[in-house]
């Protein structure tokens, strides 16, 4: 009986330690995603003034004099524009040197890559009552871990910021779900007047953060995966 009963806790450590990793990587692959659009997007920046720049320096180069003459532009007027260009270009040079922004994004990028094989691994082997086969459940954790074991970390400035928008995203959703001819703007103004009302409220009444012992949980064991 003592050992039965011994199975039964594992299995259920196990039921509730799969459906954690599960959340986590949801949480975490939308964090990843959100990086690689910003630091392709900023690279993005980057590539462009280059290009700018490229292209102010070829058409002052093999562009005859009488061509800006004509548009009402002086020679000191291009060497101005040529010494703004170089300006520019040395300074995006460094920036991308210093930030690698380029870098910072295919690195996400693998992380998505990377984390979106092993949801898809996890949604498959999920059964209809939402856990998951006893005999999967070695697999499904090893392939968790040797996931998040080599993949980028999530930085910890924008943490919490990435979350607050993870969470965000999945309040919208289920909202756009049960109203979906709602605006997103009008969504989005209703989330924000029910969570600034249930902050306060929490505060009131317990006079703490407005933290319940499942999200503390999950949060501690968020960090410990990082």
């Amino acid at each position: 009986m003592e050992s039965d009963l011994g199975r039964l806790s594992v299995q259920a450590i196990s039921e509730k330690e799969l459906s954690r990793q599960f959340r986590v990587l949801r949480q975490t692959l939308s964090m990843h995603t959100m990086l690689r659009d910003r630091y392709t997007r900023l690279a993005l920046i980057i590539d462009i003034l280059f290009l700018a720049c490229s292209v102010t320096f070829c058409a002052t180069t093999f562009a005859r004099g009488d061509v800006f003459a004509q548009i009402g532009l002086s020679l000191k007027n291009i060497r101005f524009i040529l010494s703004v260009a170089s300006i520019v270009a040395f300074f995006a040079s460094l920036v991308a040197l210093r930030v690698d922004w380029k870098g910072k994004a295919a690195r996400h990028r693998d992380a998505v890559q990377k984390l979106t094989n092993v949801l898809s691994l996890f949604r498959a082997r999920q059964q209809e009552d939402g856990s998951w086969p006893e005999d999967r459940s070695t697999d499904l954790h090893r392939t968790y871990w040797e996931a998040m074991n080599n993949i980028i970390e999530v930085p910890d400035r924008p943490f919490v910021r990435l979350k607050v928008r993870y969470l965000r995203k999945v309040e919208l959703s289920k909202m756009s779900d049960s109203a979906s001819g709602c605006p997103l703007f009008v969504l989005r103004l209703i989330l924000l007047i029910r969570s600034t009302l249930k902050a306060f409220r929490k505060i009131r009444e317990t006079g703490k953060e407005p933290i319940d012992e499942t999200e503390r949980e999950d949060s501690r064991q968020t960090e410990q995966d990082r």
